[in-house]
């Protein structure tokens, strides 16, 4: 009885061993993945935008967060220490009907079409560097190739009085895309990913154009909406 027993724990003690030794392996194993894994991603991020064509989108880069209803965007690209190099420019028409306005690349700024003296509500404003390099990762995120020509961001048959019209324009040096988003409904809302993320860049440049001096300078609206 005493030898059975013996055997017993010998078989049990070989059967440990054997567990703690695969242990010990997978162990080994992990600790020389992980820095390589580590060291693929941090490659992957420092190339990647480097070499990426022209246009590319949320999957290169852009942490997308919430804050209450809305997404914002936290872009991290790398687009160069000059927002305005490489032959970039963009220019945007938005509001009731399209009546406001603003093209980088001639820096002319319209705050309204829709006056007695148009030419009252016009300016011109070169954004800053930080404001342009801004604008410029908002739109590689965007990736404008992914959107058709004319667009309802909205896409669910949502309409108001008076409407909104959106086109945006971006340039490169060997590219050029418009995206029309025309006679939609006057919100920034929309009930679908990508239509919302079309939204909120173009609101965030907004933003920025209507924070600047040049327009904070031109005279209040003659006409107003209801």
């Amino acid at each position: 009885m005493r030898e059975l027993n013996e055997c017993k724990a010998e078989i049990l003690r070989r059967s440990e061993n054997r567990i703690k030794e695969r242990r010990r392996k997978r162990i080994r194993v992990l600790a020389l993945c992980i820095p390589l894994c580590m060291a693929l991603t941090v490659l992957t991020v420092v190339l990647l935008p480097a070499n990426s064509p022209a246009w590319y989108g949320n999957t290169l880069g852009g942490v997308i967060s919430t804050d209450g209803d809305h997404e914002l965007v936290d872009c991290s690209l790398d687009v160069g220490d000059n927002g305005y190099l490489d032959g970039f420019s963009f220019s945007l028409t938005w509001g009731c009907y399209g009546i406001s306005s603003y093209d980088s690349a001639s820096g002319k700024l319209v705050k309204t079409t829709d006056a007695s003296v148009p030419e009252d509500y016009v300016t011109y404003c070169n954004l800053d560097t930080g404001d342009m390099k801004r604008i410029r990762e908002l739109l590689l995120w965007l990736d404008v190739s992914d959107y058709p020509d004319n667009y309802d961001p909205q896409n669910n048959g949502l309409a108001s009085e008076p409407s909104m019209t959106l086109v945006l324009t971006v340039k490169t040096a060997d590219t050029e895309r418009t995206v029309k988003a025309e006679n939609i409904a006057l919100s920034y809302e929309a009930d679908n990913p990508k239509g919302q993320r079309f939204l909120n860049v173009c609101k965030e440049i907004i933003d920025i154009i209507t924070d600047t001096e040049e327009w904070k300078a031109l005279p209040d609206y003659e006409f107003f909406y209801d």
